[in-house]
Order: C-alpha cells, then structure tokens, then sequence
C-alpha cells in the first residue's frame, strides 16, 4: 500500500494542491458570481432609469427621487428577507445595489433637483452611510462596508456648495472616521482602515493646498494635530501585543501612517512664506505629535513611529530655515524650536532610562539623537546666511544642543554621538567666524575665541569626568574633533588673517594643544602626529601671509619665540606623557618632525627680525633640541629596545640633517640640495651606526632627490646669476658636494647593505648585491658628468644667466669632446684600481657616448684644426683604453689561467 501523508499539526495550512481541489467553479459563478452581477445591473438599472427619465420628462423630479428611494429601500428589505432564507450572497449583493441607488437618489434629490436644502440632503447622506455600516456590521458583509467609506467620502464633493466650511467638513470627516475604525476593529477589517486614512488626508491636502489662505493657518494646523492624535491614539488605547495577525500589522501600519502624514504637510506650510514668518505656529503642532508618538512608541513598543516623527521634525525645521530671512528674534525662535523638540524627544530616553518597557534596553535613543544632531548640523549650517544676526542666538542652540547630545551619549552608551556632537559644535563656530568675520554679527575677536577655547576646555572636563571607559574614550574623541575642526578649519584664516598676531598664535597654540591633551589620554600616535602637520600647516600659512609684517620687528620677535617654545613642546611631550605616548611610534614621528615642520616659518620670521647674515643659527638651535631628545632617548631603556630606538634614530636623523644644513644656509645659493645632500649623507652614517632599516631608506630617499634636482631639472640653471669665475664658482660646490655625498653614502652601504637586510628585504637582496650602494654610485656618476657640462658651457657661455645652447660654437664643443673622453679613462682607471667590472662598463659606455659626438657631430660641425684635434683626442683615448684593458684585465685573467 502507498505510504500514507504524515499528518498536519494543528493550524498549518493545507497544501495548494488540496486548496485547488477544493475550489466549486459552479458555486462562485452561479451562486455568488450571479448575486453580484446582480446587484450591479440593479444599481445601473436605477441610473439608466434616472437619466431616461429625465432625457424625455416622463415623470415630476420629486416622483423620480421617490421611486429611487424607494426601490433602494426595497432592495435593502427583500435582501433582509433572503438573508432569512440563508441567500447570503444573493442578500448581499441586493443590499448593494440597494445602498448604490439610495446614494444615487438622494444626490439627485439635491445636486440635480435641489428638492431638499444642504443641510438635508448631508443628513440623508450621513444616514445612508450609517445604515450601510450597520447592514455591513450586522451581517458581516464585505461587500457592504466598501461602500461605506465610498459613499461617506464622496459626500461633501458631491453635496458641495461652493461654501467653504472647514470646521463641518473636518467634523463629518472626523465622525465617519470614528464609525470606519470602530467597524474595522470590531469585524476585523483593517482595509476599512487604510481608506478611512486615505480619505481623510486626500480631504487634508485638499483643504490646506486650495482652500487655505494665511489668515485660516491655525485651523489648518489644528486640523493636522486632531487627525494626527485620532489616528495615533484611536489605535493605541489597548495593551500592548505582539503582531499575531493581519489585523494588528495593519492597525501598526494605519497608526504609523496617521501619526507621520502630518508632518509631510507641515513641510508645506513651513515652506510657504506667504503663510507667515513664525516657525512656533508649526512647532507647536510637531511638539503635540512628537510627544504623542513617544508616549505611543514606548507603551506599543513602536520604536519606529517617534523615530519617523523625529526625522518629520528635523525635514520640517530644514525646510523653514531655508526660506527664512532671520532677524535677530527669528534667530532665537529657531534655536529655542530645535531645543524644545529635542527636548521632548530626550524626555522619553530619560524615561526609558529610568522604567525601561524592557529591562536593558533602551529604545528612545534613536529618535532623540536624530533630533540632537539633526538640528545641531542645521543650525551650524544655517548660520551661515543669517547675515545681520548676532552670535548668541545660534551659539545657544549649538552648545544646548550640543549638550543634549553628550547627555544622550551617557544615558544610551552610545559614544559615536559624542564624536558628532564635538564635530558640530566646531563646525558651527568656525563656519560662523569665517563667513562673519569683521561685520556686527562677531563679538571682539579676544572674546570669540575665548568663547572657542572655553567650548574646547568643557569638552575635555567632560571626558574627563567619564567614568565608563568606552564612553570616555569617546569623549576624548569628541574633544580632540571639536579642537582640531576648529584648527582645520582656521587654516582658511592663516591663509588671509586679519585678528591680531597673538591672538592667532595663542588661539591656534591652545587648540593645538588641547588636542595633544586627547591625544595622550587616547594614546593615539596618530592623533599627535596630525596635530603636528595641522598646527604647523597654519603656522606655515600664516607667516607666508606676511601679516606679522604688520607690527614691525617687534611682532616677528613675538612669532618666532612662540613658535619656537612650540617646536620644543611638541618634541619633548612624548618623553613627559609616559607610558601614554611611549609606544605609540607616529607619537614619536610627529615629535622628531617638528623641528622640520617649523624650520621655514621660522627662518621667514628670523630673517625679518634678525636679516639673513647670521641666518646657519637658526638649524643650529632646531638641532640642539634634536639633540637633546637624543640624550633622553638614550635612558628610555635598554639598547636593544625597540621603544628607545625608534626615538633615538628619529631624533638623530633630524639632528644630524640640521647640523648638515647650516653651512650650507649661510651660502645662500642652492643650499636646499646641498643641505638635503649632507643631511643624506649624515642618515646613512648614521645606519651604520644605528641599523635601523628606516634611516637607511630615509638617507637613500634624500640623495635620490637631490640626484633628480641637479640631473633633471633644467629650472636650476635659472635660479641665480653666473659668478664671475669660470669653473669655481656655486655650480661647483653644487654639484660636487652631493656627488662626494654619493660616494660616502655608496662607502657605508657596499659592505654592509646585504648583511643586514631584514626579512622583509629578501627578495630584494635576492642577488646578494648592494642595490642602495650600486644606486649611489650610479647617481655620483651621473652628476659629476652633469657638472662637467655645465662648467664648460658656464664657461664660455656670455651674458647674466647660464643657458644651455646647441648652437656651433668650435673650441666648447671640441672641450666637451675631449672631457668626455678624460672622463671616460678616469672611470675606467678607478674601474681597474677597484677591480669594479660594473664601473668599467660605465667608462666604456661613455667611451661609446664620445664616439658617438665626435662621428655625428663634431665631423659635421667642426673645421680645420678643431676637426683634427677632436678625432686625435679620441684615437689617443680608444688607444689608452685597448692598452689598459690588455694591461690591468686580460694579463690578469691569463695569469689565473695559466696557474
């Protein structure tokens, strides 16, 4: 025998299969398919008879209503008698069309006829609906109760006079609401639900977009607030449940619906200016729903609806500010608007603090920091284009709010909103400074900031009195973005400023500062490190601006002291803070880089008080306070530590780059490469002595730039005069000193590079050869040779500036020639005394290169004795080159065969 099905539990559903099956095509076709047919051409039947009726006036209008009314009645009585006999379907269908003709009729009876006044023909309509919800609910007749609400509906159009009563209108509407929501609930309809709120709001926009004018505003927020309350509350008075079934999703969704639809019509009457330039008016309305959604989001367990009332707020209030001309009052009505909403919003997280529905969850957070920081951005934006208003109205909302949002952050946990709330806070006193600045709108400047640095201090206290450790860690966050959002944005200040210097250097030094105060409690490297760059960024800005310039000497003085106490600050404040900053690395790179960071506001602000003639002391003293970091990084712990290298090697290299660039300074031409040159150089002695791979990369960074400077960039040759002496002159030094830095740097790496390449560098070294020192000698070469070509064009060139000319000119391009060729035996003569097979190939290279000149160019270009002395000069130099080679390579190798 075939298996049998397994049994269902109780409540599953039966299979599609057994559904399909069950399904009589002959009783819904002839039982309730006819029925309903039925009561269609009855209901089209008493049109058609009407509209006869009138086209060839058979009978008097009053005798058309009568027949109407009481064929509607009668179909209504015989269903009533069907019904009795168990024809439900077909009783339902009559009652119907019954219904339909009594609607026709009484329409007729006053649009068509005007038999009876307005006041009658509403009352017949409202009974006509009532006795259609009382049929509907008696017999449970779904088809019945859809007429309800189309009919009670369609009533005041088709019953309009052209008179505009919108306290009848909303009264009827408001009754046919409390009729359609008591039937859904009681019979469990809930799409009687969804048309009664569509109705109404069709009815709402209706009245607010064509009928309302300024003077009727009040009713129209009255309106929205009594519909908002009925749909929000009607649905609410029951206890709390789970959603079971269609029904209670459908009353969540009606009550969601009917609370947020208000507040897409509030957006229209913030947005009108016509309508008036209050925002209270529209305020008290959402301060009604937002308090009535809390309460109904909590009781419900609805977080969702005050979250939607809460963004409705925030869209509505954007709205207005943005077709606002604010005054000073309109202003402070703003601010005291986003504040009381906030307010209500945060009043049930505090509840839930307290009494929470369930324990350990809070569930008004959201709703109440969408407002807090939702009206914090708005206003710190909006201040922008309230040209004319003063501070203090927007500095309250920002700080109250600002407030609020810390608040909120403690009560839910939630540390990110504290991080915003510092951000907005900034962002609200920068934007206003930068867009205000010198007009009435600013107090004085020294209030101002002294106003900024107070907002900056508050902040720290409160991170500071946090006693859960994600929340004060966050709060550490908020300050440090409050204090370096305002230093960000003060670089828009630096570039043109206009406050006075100390106030600028003391504003700028604090908020740095404070910054550096977050970043050792946070013990966040990073932090420090990017208030090192954002500090002397506006430092470096604001000398370039020259506005020190403005005080004299005096002021440059100032400046400079400061800045200088900054650099020293900045680079000890690791070794103070501990163990906070101890092993943050980017702590230490921030502390080692300041002394650079600073050295060319700083050597701006020397030569203005001090002049240029003694201008090498300047790296002297930055490097001194390298220095001594050196010595202290030395009793941080043992030498093979990884927390004292770092500093030692950090301050070291900065040490050292200064020493190498003060002589070159006090030369004054080219003393960027020549510094960047010696200080190359000075990095990779250094490595040998410290082998951190670091300064090894850092060194071979350095040379390859001033390779790069002195080989490819033509601008060079523009930045000075020529000197009046041919071959010693600045070229000279130029060239030849970072060539000799080359060369030490290729002396360090050759014999120790492979050896202490890191893990991490095995595939480089895969060939066990010097890469760094092979690069160095490489760049030496191709320097010296630059050198050689522009001294011998320096030295016959004329005039005030060196340029590179191709032009025939015999005797230099003969020099050129016969150097390149000296040049070519002198690397092939160190190539055979250093045994390098690698410089030899360089030398014959060159070689190659003369050949080449001398066959292309110089036959062409030069005459007489000059074409003569350049093919002696390279017969004599290919005839060295063929006896060294036999000499100092072949010999050789024939030796080592021969044993």
């Amino acid at each position: 025998a075939a298996p049998s099905a397994p049994p269902r539990s109780p409540g599953e559903p039966p299979p599609l299969a057994q559904l399909s099956r069950r399904v009589d095509w002959e009783q819904w076709i002839g039982i309730k398919g006819a029925a309903v047919l039925g009561g269609i051409v009855l209901a089209l039947a008493a049109v058609m008879f009407l509209r006869y009726a009138i086209e060839y006036g058979l009978i008097p209008p009053i005798v058309r209503v009568a027949i109407g009314l009481a064929t509607g009645i009668a179909a209504i009585a015989v269903s009533e008698r069907l019904r009795g006999r168990e024809y439900v379907t077909t009783a339902n269908a009559l009652a119907f069309g019954g219904i339909v003709v009594l609607y026709v009729s009484v329409w007729a009876a006053r649009v068509l006829y005007e038999l009876v006044p307005v006041s009658l023909g509403f009352l017949l309509m409202i009974l006509v609906t009532a006795a259609c919800g009382a049929l509907a609910w008696r017999h449970r007749a779904r088809e019945i109760a859809l007429l309800g609400p189309i009919g009670g509906f369609a009533t005041p159009i088709l019953m309009s006079t052209g008179h505009d009563d919108p306290i009848g209108l909303f009264g009827y509407v408001l009754l046919l609401d409390v009729g359609l929501l008591w039937l859904a609930r009681v019979r469990r309809w809930p799409w009687l639900m969804i048309l009664a709120l569509f109705g109404t709001f069709f009815y709402e926009a209706l009245w607010v977009l064509f009928r309302m004018g300024p003077d009727r505003t009040e009713i129209g927020l009255g309106v929205l607030v009594l519909f908002g309350l009925f749909f929000s509350l009607a649905l609410g008075l029951r206890k709390p449940r789970e959603i079971t079934s269609e029904q209670d999703a459908m009353e969540r969704l009606v009550q969601l619906a009917g609370t947020w639809a208000p507040f897409g019509l509030a957006l229209y009457f913030a947005a009108r200016a016509d309508l008036g330039d209050h925002l209270y008016p529209v305020a008290a309305l959402m301060l009604v729903l937002s308090i009535a959604a809390g309460w109904l989001g909590r009781t419900e367990r609805m977080p969702q609806l005050p979250a939607g009332a809460a963004a409705g707020c925030v869209a509505v209030v954007m709205a207005w500010l943005m077709r606002t001309d604010f005054t000073t009052a309109l202003a402070w009505e703003a601010s005291v608007v986003c504040i009381a909403l906030t307010g209500a919003f945060h009043a049930f997280l505090e509840l839930d603090k307290r009494r929470p529905v369930e324990p350990g969850q809070i569930t008004g957070a959201k709703p109440a920091v969408t407002t807090s920081l939702g009206f914090l951005g708005l206003l710190a934006l909006v201040a922008m284009t309230a040209a004319g208003t003063p501070l203090w109205p927007w500095m309250a909302g920002w700080t109250a709010l600002a407030g609020i949002a810390f608040r909120q952050a403690g009560v839910s946990g939630r540390g990110l909103i504290q991080e915003a709330a510092g951000f907005g806070l900034a962002l609200g006193f920068s934007l206003f400074f930068l867009t205000f600045h010198g007009s009435s709108s600013l107090p004085p400047d020294t209030l101002f900031f002294g106003l900024v640095i107070l907002a900056g201090l508050g902040l720290q206290i409160i991170a500071f009195r946090r006693k859960e450790s994600k929340l004060r860690r966050s709060a550490d966050w908020a300050a440090a973005a409050f204090a370096m959002t305002v230093l960000f944005l003060m670089l828009f200040e630096s570039s043109a400023p206009a406050i006075e210097a100390w106030l600028y250097l003391a504003a700028t030094i604090t908020l740095g500062f404070l910054s550096v105060l977050s970043a050792a409690r946070l013990k966040s490297g990073g932090l420090y490190f990017a208030v090192v760059a954002l500090l002397s960024c506006n430092h470096l800005l604001w000398v370039e601006s020259g506005i020190f310039g403005s005080g004299g000497r005096e002021a440059a003085l100032l400046s400079m002291a400061s800045q200088l106490a900054v650099v020293i600050a900045l680079s000890y404040l690791p070794f103070l803070a501990g163990a906070s900053l101890l092993r943050q690395r980017w702590a230490w790179y921030g502390a080692a880089l300041s002394g650079p960071a600073w050295f060319f506001p700083l050597r701006q602000l020397f030569e203005a008080h001090f002049g240029d003639a003694a201008i090498g002391l300047l790296p002297v003293v930055l490097g001194s306070v390298s220095l001594g970091a050196v010595f202290m990084a030395r009793r941080l712990g043992p030498p093979d530590d990884a927390d004292r290298l770092r500093p030692l090697v950090w301050f070291s290299a900065v040490a050292l780059g200064f020493a190498s660039i003060a002589i070159p300074l006090q030369l004054d031409k080219e003393w960027i490469t020549v510094g960047w040159a010696l200080e190359g150089f000075a990095v990779i002695t250094l490595w040998k002595r410290l082998a951190h791979p670091g300064l090894k990369y850092f060194g071979l960074a350095l040379l390859a730039a001033v390779t790069l400077r002195l080989v490819a960039n033509p601008g060079l040759l523009d930045y000075y005069e020529r000197s009046g002496l041919p071959i010693v002159n600045w070229l000279m030094y130029t060239y030849l000193i970072p060539a000799a830095a080359l060369l030490g740097g290729l002396r360090h790496l050759r014999d120790r590079e492979v050896e202490r390449a890191r893990s991490w560098e095995e595939n480089l070294y895969s060939g066990r050869r010097p890469l760094g020192a092979i690069v160095c000698g490489m760049a030496a070469v191709a320097v010296v040779f630059t050198w050689i070509n522009l001294a011998i064009f320096d030295f016959y060139a004329e005039g005030a500036a060196l340029t590179i000319s191709f032009e025939r000119m015999a005797a230099r391009d003969l020099t050129l020639s016969l150097a390149w060729a000296l040049y070519a035996l002198l690397l092939l003569g160190i190539g055979f005394n250093r045994d390098s097979e690698g410089l030899r190939w360089v030398s014959l290279a060159f070689l190659v290169l003369t050949i080449g000149k001398v066959f292309l160019h110089d036959l062409g270009e030069l005459e007489d004795l000059y074409r003569v002395a350049s093919l002696v000069g390279l017969a004599l130099s290919l005839i060295l080159v063929s006896l060294a080679y036999q000499r100092f390579v072949f010999s050789k190798r024939s030796a080592k065969e021969d044993s």
